[in-house]
């Protein structure tokens, strides 16, 4: 979660990452890599940025783009045709949405959470939180019609805005709100006193500011990761050298390594798992998963694996599956690309809401579960050992 402060540090670190292109290392002239770091790791770390983080973020550009034009059109849409307005951005949403998921696993550098990744700068929450989600306060803060003001993104917490706080807005099937009857809101009537008319046009506004920041946050990512911006590619690729935040070779490596864990540690565990009624849930676990608003939990899970095929292979460039075939281990390469197209498959043989799935078919959403589990246990085994990598402290902590 971040706060007010915690937006305001986001901001300084893609300010510092441009600042940081004065003296930034050249990729297309990697400099000697040093200890601790082989050539062939370092070609991996140059490729991260340009071939795998850059073009799904131009993507996710253009997609958002998209989906902005949906919600002003929402916006602008008189009473009468408010509501099919509001219905016709949702298929921009979900574009939009399953192409930030594969983003979900590139969460290296500006991304990436502060309080866990070297050179972390907050901003993956600044665009989606979830699971630090909360639709009440969404439907508070549409009352309270402030989603406008110069400050609402850095007076408010992330759980009011975001792809997860617009999800809320567009798909809530009606003018009700999601708040127990004791919420101010409900308690006071200032809800219902807005009367269905005036809560649409609350919602459009609100949607608007949040696709807004999510367009100007992506913005902040594609200057903080661009050679002619912050470069942190060239930062990534160079670790020890002026301006790199990474202090030697194995750091910066094992960064970009943990980025992959995501597939393990959340679409796993945390969409599939819990849910599921494998972890330490036992009652109404299916209302645990993500996207239960728009229906689109699965596609998102297909949208991490996505997003993992392209860190792992590192896109056009060098990827894990290269630096284990120069280890002699291209079979083990092999059999994790076999191994996630197999899943990708799986994820898009599934239909209908992943909730609706654990409800009616678990035995098929456990399925997805264990071609999942197949790749991770080969990444957090045999990878491991072959590259000579840690293992986040999450997943060394993990028992299954």
């Amino acid at each position: 979660m971040v706060s007010a402060a915690g937006e305001r540090a986001s901001w300084l670190v893609v300010a510092g990452l441009g600042l940081a292109v004065v003296m930034r290392p050249s990729v297309g002239c990697l400099p000697d890599p040093g200890p601790g770091i082989t050539p062939g790791q370092q070609g991996l770390l140059a490729d991260v940025g340009p071939e795998v983080v850059l073009p799904a973020l131009e993507r996710f550009r253009g997609a958002a783009e998209v989906l902005s034009e949906a919600v002003e059109a929402w916006g602008r849409a008189p009473a009468g045709d408010a509501e099919a307005a509001r219905v016709a951005a949702r298929q921009p949403f979900l574009d939009a949405f399953v192409v930030w998921q594969e983003i979900e696993l590139h969460q290296v550098g500006p991304a990436a959470s502060s309080l866990v990744a070297v050179g972390g700068g907050d901003l993956r929450d600044e665009i989606y939180s979830w699971p630090t989600i909360s639709p009440c306060r969404v439907d508070q803060e549409t009352v309270a019609g402030t989603s406008g003001s110069p400050d609402f993104f850095s007076s408010n917490l992330v759980d009011v805005y975001g792809l997860d706080a617009l999800e809320h807005l567009l798909f809530h099937p009606d003018a009700g709100n999601v708040c127990p009857s004791q919420v101010e809101i409900n308690a006071q009537g200032t809800w219902d006193a807005l009367g269905p008319e005036g809560i649409d046009r609350r919602r459009a506004a609100y949607a608007q500011a949040v696709v807004g920041h999510v367009l100007a946050t992506t913005d902040a990512l594609i200057e903080a990761w661009s050679r002619d911006g912050g470069d942190f590619g060239a930062l990534l690729a160079a670790p020890g050298a002026g301006g790199s935040p990474y202090a030697g070779g194995q750091e910066a490596f094992n960064s970009v390594f943990d980025a992959l864990f995501y597939l393990e540690l959340v679409s796993r565990e945390r969409k599939l798992a819990e849910p599921l009624g494998l972890g330490d849930c036992t009652t109404a676990c299916d209302l645990l998963v993500e996207g239960l608003a728009s229906g689109a939990g699965v596609a998102a899970i297909a949208g991490n694996l996505r997003g993992f095929r392209a860190l792992f292979t590192g896109g056009a460039g060098a990827g894990f599956d290269d630096l284990l075939g120069q280890e002699g281990h291209a079979d083990l390469a092999e059999r994790i690309l076999v191994n996630t197209d197999a899943a990708i498959e799986v994820a898009d043989g599934l239909s209908g809401p992943l909730d609706a799935l654990v409800r009616d078919d678990p035995d098929a959403v456990r399925v997805l579960h264990d071609a999942i589990e197949a790749i991770t246990d080969d990444l957090e085994g045999d990878v491991v050992t072959v590259l000579t990598l840690q293992l986040p402290g999450e997943a060394a902590g993990d028992n299954d």
